[in-house]
């Protein structure tokens, strides 16, 4: 499995159907109380693509990136429409190792999920330091081989005790194809000469996979 920068339809991610999965056991006790056990500290994402794909066109569009990525043998990058944007106040960087850290978006304030960011859209990426009262933007250490910027990984330079970092940016998901099989079917013929025909997926399922 490798990770490749191809690139996703964008007009079919904008339609996708969207899934936020948690895994939890609950088990109830013989005198009626119930015992919850947290399988993964992270959500899972996934999405159906048979709700935007509806003519042949863009059933062409699949086909093409569907063989690209050889179905599920390659990672490649989505923007989920329902969630690709950071702002300075939900965005930080937390330390993984001397003056390298992670990006990550926090949801919520009274039980907080932090999700770690593997693949921002570089160029849309700006870092801030707090010190003392003041926050400024500043410029990841491009220098140093710690960290990789289109990895989500921020090196600083100049760090001082007490900052604190924070980041605002897009971001991608990394996915793979669910399945080795690509389905799909034209339902109607094309309503006149140059229309297109209507097509029907039962299922396109892409999943987030974990870095």
């Amino acid at each position: 499995m490798s990770y490749l920068a191809l690139t996703f339809p964008d007009r079919i991610a904008l339609g996708a159907l969207r899934d936020v999965e948690w895994s939890t056991t609950v088990v109830q006790t013989f005198s009626g109380w119930t015992q919850r056990n947290i399988n993964r500290s992270r959500a899972k994402h996934k999405w159906d693509l048979s709700f935007a794909v509806r003519v042949a066109s863009d059933y062409r569009a699949i086909v093409d990136h569907f063989h690209e990525a050889r179905g599920r043998a390659h990672t490649f990058p989505f923007k989920d429409y329902l969630d690709f944007q950071c702002s300075q106040d939900d965005g930080v960087l937390i330390n993984v190792s001397g003056n390298t850290y992670q990006m990550h978006k926090v949801y919520g304030d009274t039980n907080p999920y932090s999700r770690k960011i593997t693949r921002p859209v570089v160029e849309s990426v700006i870092v801030y330091r707090k010190r003392g009262g003041s926050t400024e933007p500043i410029a990841p250490d491009s220098d140093s081989s710690d960290g990789d910027l289109s990895e989500g990984l921020v090196t600083v330079s100049g760090h001082s005790q007490g900052d604190t970092y924070f980041w605002k940016g897009e971001f991608n998901v990394p996915c793979m194809y669910d399945s080795d099989t690509l389905p799909g079917a034209i339902i109607n013929r094309a309503p006149g000469a140059t229309g297109e025909h209507i097509v029907q997926c039962e299922s396109i399922l892409i999943v987030e996979d974990w870095e």
